[in-house]
C-alpha cells in the first residue's frame, strides 16, 4: 500500500528543510515544514551528530565500531 505524506493543514505533499533560530536556545534548529503553506511538521539538530562524532573519534584516534 503506497502512502504519501501530507500537509495536517493544507494536505500538500511536498516538505522542505529550513534553519532557524529558536529564541532562547542556544542552538540552531532545522524545521521540516510544508512547502506550500509553511506549517511545521518536525524538528531535527541542525549539526549532524553523528558526523560530528566521527570527526571527534576520529582525531582522537578512537574506534566507535
Amino acid at each position: 500500500m503506497a502512502y504519501s505524506s501530507k500537509c495536517p493543514k493544507c494536505e500538500h505533499t511536498s516538505f522542505e528543510m529550513a534553519e532557524t533560530e529558536v529564541k532562547g536556545s542556544r542552538y540552531k534548529q532545522m524545521f521540516i515544514r510544508c512547502s506550500s503553506c509553511g506549517t511545521v511538521v518536525g524538528v531535527t539538530e541542525y549539526y549532524n551528530i553523528g558526523a560530528k562524532l566521527d570527526i571527534l573519534a576520529n582525531k582522537l584516534n578512537v574506534r566507535l565500531d
